[in-house]
């Protein structure tokens, strides 16, 4: 007779995130976050607390992990992803924004996050780790090319 296997727990999470665009002599920067050795590069972004919209979380964790504030222009995309952690499975959803910076000098979360940096947009694909998020970068810089700066708010 076979074990009878267990089935496997399935953690549901959902999170949100931006990405913040801030425009400089012409050029547009993405803010990006570090995190551990060796660095690990992303987008800020963070758990939806309960009873929480999906954009406030986005604005909300931005600020927290960054400390710079931002302004949602659009519903940029969904990143959908498994992992194990602690012997549970996890499904996640990550809702990223893309906003306009609007304030604030970047602080890194003190526990959270190693470093925070503005990166030339056209070098963010070579910096983030993870391969969704490199894909976002390439969303982006197509929005940039199709949109004038007035029509993105800056």
């Amino acid at each position: 007779m076979k074990p009878r296997r267990r089935p496997t727990r399935v953690k549901h999470e959902r999170s949100a995130g931006g990405f913040v665009l801030k425009r400089t002599g012409g050029a547009y920067h993405g803010l990006i976050i570090g995190r551990a050795t060796p660095r690990i590069w992303s987008l800020p972004k963070g758990h939806v607390e309960p009873g929480e919209s999906e954009q406030d979380a986005a604005t909300r964790e931005v600020l927290e992990e960054t400390g710079v504030e931002g302004v949602i222009l659009d519903k940029l995309s969904d990143i959908k992803y498994w992992f194990y952690s602690s012997r549970l499975k996890h499904s996640k959803i990550v809702h990223f924004y893309l906003m306009r910076y609007k304030k604030g000098t970047p602080v890194p979360q003190a526990g959270e996050v190693d470093e925070v940096a503005w990166v030339p947009l056209d070098e963010m694909g070579k910096r983030m780790t993870h391969l969704n998020e490199r894909r976002l970068v390439g969303l982006v810089e197509k929005i940039v090319q199709e949109k004038s700066a007035t029509e993105l708010g800056f």
